[in-house]
């Protein structure tokens, strides 16, 4: 008798994880149902906020850093360097050129920037680019309609927030 209701408590308790009551009624909602579903099990929320989902992408970063150089007269004539950090998705530099040469760091912003280093360490030596190429991420090239989180805020006790993503319940806090 106890491994029967222990098997059945097993079978039962994935179930019961993921679910959770609507903030101001006792209808069930899961991770992943859709708004609709849950603006018909819950009704409409109090407030409803979106914000655009922005997901990481790599980067090529351009700068054009002034120098002085030599030419045919005696007269010093102002030329730039081309400097280039790439940046994988996650933020980390992969690669750093200047004028076309590949190097693994550089002091040509002040101070040292080296392969590894983030964007934030790059802009804190370099400044802002003057030239930022993004890959365009599959997002891009989707309904921008899928790009949105929305949050539906409940002024239940205690007061609840629901967060969607593409379209799908993702939170609840």
């Amino acid at each position: 008798m106890k491994i029967v209701f222990f098997t059945l408590l097993l079978a039962i308790t994935p179930i019961s994880v993921f679910a959770f009551f609507c903030p101001n009624t006792f209808n069930q909602i899961e991770i992943g149902d859709t708004i609709e579903q849950v603006e018909k099990q819950c009704g409409k929320p109090d407030s409803q906020t979106e914000k655009e989902i922005k997901k990481p992408v790599p980067e090529e970063w351009n700068y054009y850093i002034p120098q002085t150089v030599g030419g045919n007269s005696l007269t010093p004539m102002q030329g730039t360097l081309k400097t280039s950090f790439t940046f994988d998705a996650s933020g980390k530099a992969i690669n750093i050129s200047v004028n076309g040469i590949g190097v693994g760091s550089t002091t040509i912003c002040g101070s040292n920037v080296q392969l590894g280093d983030t964007r934030d360490t790059i802009k804190a030596a370099c400044g802002s680019a003057s030239i930022i190429n993004k890959q365009l991420s599959e997002n891009d090239t989707k309904d921008q309609a899928a790009n949105k989180m929305i949050i539906f805020n409940y002024k239940s006790n205690p007061p609840t927030t629901l967060t969607f993503e593409n379209g799908k319940l993702t939170a609840r806090n």
